[in-house]
C-alpha cells in the first residue's frame, strides 16, 4: 500500500489492512482521451491527472471514495491556488522541488471542498488533509463523486495568468507527470 492511500485510510477512520488496490476504470488514467462517466464519451482534451473514485478491500468488496471522503496532500508544500471547477474545487499546492527549466513541481486535488482555513499561503506537511471529496448533487451534476489528482512541474514566475486548469493544459508552463505510480506505490516526486 502507497503512502498516499495509508494515510487516505488513515484520515476517514479505516483500517489500512483493507485496502487492496485503486480501482481505476478505463477512462480515469493519466493521458486518457475518453471520459470514464460519460460511457467513453471523447474527452476535449487528454486527461491531466488520474481520477479515483473508489478502491478495493482485501476481501474483493469496492470501497467508494465518495462526497466527504478527507484528502491528504501527497508531500508538504503551501497552497498556491484555489480555483472553482465543475465539481467543487481545486486546490494547487506547490513543493519545494524545482527541475531544471525553473518549473516548480505542483500537486492538484480536483473536485473537493477545501477543509476550513485553507488558503493561498497556507502550509501543508506530508499527510495533512487538503479537503474532502465534493459531493455533485451541490453543483446538480450528474458526474459521481471522485478525487482528481494531477501532478506537474508548472511555470510560476512571469506566467501569464494564474495557476488554474488552462495553466495545466499549457504544454508552455506544464510538464505533467502520470500520478499513478506515486499513489500505489512510493510517494517520491517525479524526477525532471
Amino acid at each position: 500500500m502507497s503512502d498516499f492511500a495509508g494515510r487516505l485510510l488513515q484520515l476517514n477512520g479505516l483500517a489500512p489492512a483493507d485496502f487492496a488496490a485503486w480501482e481505476v476504470l478505463p477512462g480515469m488514467g493519466f493521458g486518457e482521451r475518453q471520459a470514464w462517466w460519460r460511457e467513453g464519451a471523447p474527452r476535449t482534451s487528454p486527461h491531466e491527472g488520474l481520477d479515483l473514485r473508489g478502491f478495493r478491500t482485501r476481501g474483493g468488496a469496492s470501497a467508494a471514495l465518495g462526497p466527504g471522503a478527507r484528502i491528504p496532500v501527497l508531500w508538504s508544500g503551501a497552497v498556491v491556488s484555489i480555483v472553482p471547477d465543475f465539481l467543487g474545487r481545486s486546490v494547487f499546492v506547490a513543493h519545494g522541488q524545482v527541475d531544471g527549466a525553473g518549473r516548480r513541481l505542483h500537486s492538484v486535488y480536483g473536485h473537493v471542498e477545501p477543509r476550513p482555513g485553507l488558503a493561498p499561503g497556507s502550509a501543508l506537511l506530508d499527510g495533512d488533509e487538503v479537503g474532502a471529496v465534493a459531493d455533485p448533487a451541490a453543483r446538480r451534476s450528474s458526474v459521481p463523486a471522485h478525487l482528481h489528482l494531477s501532478v506537474a512541474f508548472l511555470v510560476e514566475e512571469g506566467a501569464p495568468g494564474p495557476l488554474d486548469w488552462a495553466a495545466l493544459r499549457d504544454p508552455a508552463r506544464a510538464l505533467l507527470f502520470d500520478p499513478l505510480p506515486l499513489v500505489c506505490g512510493t510517494m517520491r516526486p517525479p524526477a525532471t
